[in-house]
C-alpha cells in the first residue's frame, strides 16, 4: 500500500476538510483545527506498508491529533507505534502520561492507547506501526512503561534510531519477504531499548552496531586515515569486535572501505571530464596512485583513463 496526500495544488476553502478525512480514513486519527489557526491549511502525509511495517510521514500546519474510544473502535492497531521527532516539539498524553518531544527523540507506545497530540507550530515527523505479535515476545516482563522516550545520541537507542534510518532509506529496495527479516530485528532492538536483557538479543545488537560501522565508513569514507582502529575507537567498540561484526556479511572492514572509495571514485570521474585522475584519487581518501590505479583496475576491468574514454565514445559525458 502507497499513498500521498498533499494540500499544495487544492482550493484553499477544501484543504482542511480533505486532510482530516484522510488522515482519519488512513491512521484512525482525528485531526481537530486549533482555535488561533491562520491562513489556508498546508499539509503533506505520506503512508506506505512493506511486510509487516507501516511507515506514515507528516509535514504539516499545526493541529490536535485525537486518537480515543471511537477512533479505536474504527481501527485497531494491534501494534506498536516508534514516533521519531524532527520538529521543536509536540505534546502527547498517552497512557495517562504527558511530554513535550525534543528533535531526535523516539517516543515507542501502544498504538492503540488512546492519546491526544498538539503541535502549536508544525508537525514533522515519521512513524513506523511493528505489530504487537513481533514486539512482546522481546520486552521486558516487568517494569515496561506504557510509553517510553528513548535518545538516539548513544547507545542501544542509537543503535535503534540508525537501524530505523537505514530501514527508511532502502524501503523500497527491501522485499516482502526480506522485510520480515528486517522487522523481527527492529523488534528485538526495541525490545532491548524497552529494558529487555541485551544479552537475549546478540543478533539484534550486532545488526544495529553494522549499521553504525557502515555510516561510520560513508561519513569519513575521504580521511585517508580511517581505519578499523579510528572506527572501533568512534563506535566505542574493541577492533576485534569491529571485525566480528562484519565477518558474517562474507565482507571485511578493509575491502568494504576500498570498494565504496573506488565507486566514489569511478562517478567523480565520470562526473567532471576535466578533472585529474590524481585529485580524485587523494580526495577520496587514497594515499598511493599506483596503488589506486591497481585497485580500479582490478574493480573495473580498466583504467581511470579508459573508463572516461568509453564514457566519451558513448555520448555520457
Amino acid at each position: 500500500m502507497r499513498f500521498q496526500i498533499t494540500t499544495d495544488d487544492m482550493p484553499e476553502r477544501d484543504r482542511l476538510a480533505a486532510w482530516q478525512a484522510a488522515i482519519f480514513d488512513k491512521l484512525a486519527i482525528t485531526a481537530e483545527p486549533l482555535p488561533d489557526a491562520k491562513g489556508p491549511y498546508q499539509g503533506r502525509f505520506t503512508a506506505r506498508s512493506n511486510g509487516p511495517l507501516l511507515n506514515c510521514a507528516f509535514l504539516s500546519d499545526g493541529f490536535r491529533a485525537v486518537r480515543r474510544g471511537r477512533e479505536i473502535a474504527w481501527r485497531r492497531w494491534d501494534g506498536y507505534r516508534i514516533y521519531r521527532e524532527y520538529s521543536p516539539g509536540v505534546l502527547f498524553r498517552i497512557g495517562g502520561e504527558e511530554l513535550i518531544t525534543r528533535p531526535g527523540d523516539l517516543i515507542i507506545a501502544d498504538a492503540d492507547a488512546p492519546f491526544e497530540a498538539i503541535s502549536s507550530s508544525h508537525y514533522h515527523d515519521e512513524s513506523w506501526l511493528v505489530p504487537r505479535a513481533l514486539i512482546d515476545p522481546h520486552l521486558p516482563i516487568h517494569g515496561r512503561p506504557p510509553v517510553t522516550r528513548l535518545s538516539h545520541r548513544a547507545g542501544v537507542n542509537a543503535l535503534a534510531a540508525s537501524y530505523l534510518e537505514a530501514l527508511t532509506r532502502n524501503w523500497d529496495a527491501i522485499s516482502e519477504e526480506n522485510m520480515e527479516l528486517v522487522a523481527d530485528t527492529l523488534a528485538r532492538l526495541i525490545g532491548i531499548a524497552w529494558g529487555a536483557a541485551a544479552a537475549e538479543q546478540p543478533n539484534a545488537l550486532r545488526a544495529g552496531r553494522l549499521i553504525e560501522a557502515r555510516r561510520y565508513i560513508d561519513r569519513n569514507l575521504a580521511d585517508p586515515d580511517l581505519s578499523p582502529a579510528t572506527a572501533a575507537a568512534a563506535l566505542r567498540i574493541s577492533v576485534r569486535s569491529l571485525h566480528l561484526l562484519f565477518e558474517p556479511t562474507g565482507d571485511s572492514f578493509a575491502r568494504l572501505v576500498l570498494r565504496r572509495r573506488l565507486e566514489a571514485c569511478r562517478s567523480a570521474l565520470l562526473a567532471n571530464a576535466k578533472r585529474s585522475v590524481t585529485d580524485i584519487a587523494f580526495s577520496w581518501g587514497f594515499n598511493s596512485l599506483s596503488g589506486f590505479y591497481r585497485a580500479f583496475q582490478a574493480a573495473f576491468g580498466m583504467s581511470p583513463g579508459e573508463l572516461r574514454a568509453t564514457c566519451r565514445e558513448s555520448h555520457q559525458f
